[in-house]
């Protein structure tokens, strides 16, 4: 198992290195970050301007948190070529799938067979993202390592309420949206829950630390107010509101044409305002009233980003680690501007190659999913409490299913293979666990 891992993201890594095709079109806001907090002490994703920024460009004092950009800085991620980042960062996936793989050997009732293996490994192998963007400058893996953790940790205090796994579980939500701003509504939800469970234990003292996550994120929206005079976590989330969820509503309800003309004059009323909080409010309001107006095709376009989420075969991935077209329409864009018809019309477009290996990953995609459904309804005889995730307990299995439900939630129409990455280990352990154990003689 470990050969086989370490082989697979050596080969990754060594064609990032070769080609430089570790760059994403999202990568040159972290190292610009991490540039600025170097040289100027300012989180600012852009080039650092010669006097304060105003307008628009407010936005990128807030637009990525400082997470990632520490990592880069402490890492070497600004050298020309940033293998110490890079090796770390598949240190973290290896680790991160060999926690799930042995933990699924640990629960079985009988140790698994060189064909269980090889199926375990195949389930495993065929997500290419995973090793795409572990050799990428780029946050998902390292979330993904923080969120395993988490998952771990809040498991054993959900079973046994032991304080120091509730302290470790809080420190990864802080870790969790300090590298993703996806996770800063998670801190609400984990106080909830943590109250929830204070309350059935008669503990009230352990809110304490469940409030810890909120509030260590209410200090850091009030420097971002500080900074940009409009108190709010990032600035990614109206961007996202405006160019994805209310765009590509407008986009299914009236055409790309009147998409394009809305999203300009957005824009143009958003930038004449006089500061960056009333500009933000305007496109919180115009983005708003698209959704209220057109509330089916939104609920639809949400519901097809979560399905993509599990099932998508990283187009825009593979295209980018290997130095495709990846700034060519994707799959998911003409499947809501065309139908079906726009999705096939966009398959014949695609090199061969590629167009094989999505059909290989597509259908594992679809077989994983198969199997966690499984998975979650049939255990395993004689599973056993064992491996990171306890799986074995509803706890473990409520934490993991949780946790993609709520980043398939919260990612909604921007549903893709990337967005998957930073939970993906959980996803594979149900995949696993729902595994026949008598499909081998």
């Amino acid at each position: 198992m470990w050969l086989v891992l370490g082989l697979a993201h050596a080969l990754a890594f060594g064609h990032a290195l070769r080609t430089g095709h570790y760059v994403f079109p999202d990568s040159g806001r972290y190292v610009q970050a991490a540039q600025n907090l170097r040289q100027h002490g300012q989180l600012y994703a852009r080039p650092w301007p010669g006097q304060p920024p105003r307008g628009q460009a407010v936005q990128e004092f807030t637009i990525r948190p400082p997470g990632y950009p520490l990592l880069v800085l402490a890492l070497g991620g600004l050298a020309r070529r940033p293998v110490g980042l890079l090796l770390w960062q598949n240190l973290l996936s290896i680790l991160a799938l060999a926690a799930v793989l042995s933990g699924w050997a640990a629960a079985r009732a009988r140790p698994p067979g060189p064909a269980q293996w090889a199926t375990a490994l195949a389930l495993t192998l065929s997500f290419p993202a995973q090793f795409i963007y572990a050799n990428a400058l780029m946050s998902e893996v390292p979330l993904q390592a923080v969120v395993l953790l988490g998952a771990g940790l809040g498991t054993r205090f959900w079973h046994g309420g032991q304080l120091r796994n509730l302290a470790g579980a809080s420190a990864a939500v802080v870790a969790a949206w300090l590298l993703k701003p996806v996770f800063f509504p998670f801190a609400a939800v984990f106080l909830v829950l943590v109250g929830w469970r204070a309350w059935q234990l008669r503990r009230p003292a352990l809110v304490l630390l469940g409030a810890l996550p909120l509030l260590l994120a209410g200090a850091y929206m009030a420097w971002n107010g500080h900074r940009t005079g409009y108190v709010h976590f990032s600035s990614i989330s109206d961007i996202n509101l405006l160019h994805y969820n209310a765009a590509g509503t407008l986009r299914q309800a009236r055409g790309p044409a009147a998409e394009a003309a809305w999203v300009a004059a957005v824009l143009r009323r958003a930038n004449a305002q006089p500061t960056f909080a009333a500009r933000q409010h305007v496109i919180q309001q115009q983005a708003t009233a698209v959704l209220r107006q057109y509330p089916a095709r939104y609920a639809g376009q949400h519901a097809l980003g979560m399905a993509t989420l599990l099932l998508d075969p990283g187009r825009f991935d593979l295209s980018a680690f290997w130095g495709a077209d990846e700034a060519a329409p994707g799959l998911l864009g003409e499947l809501r501007g065309g139908g079906v018809a726009g999705l096939g019309a966009a398959l014949r477009r695609q090199p061969l190659a590629l167009l094989l290996a999505l059909a290989a990953v597509a259908l594992a995609n679809l077989l994983r999913l198969v199997l966690v459904l499984r998975g979650l309804v049939v255990a395993p005889p004689g599973e056993r409490p064992a491996g990171w995730l306890r799986l074995a307990w509803l706890a473990g299995r409520g934490v993991a299913v949780g946790l993609l439900a709520y980043v398939a939630l919260l990612t909604g129409p921007l549903g893709a293979a990337r967005f998957l990455v930073p939970v993906w280990p959980l996803w594979l352990a149900l995949a696993l666990r729902g595994l026949p154990t008598r499909c081998w003689k």
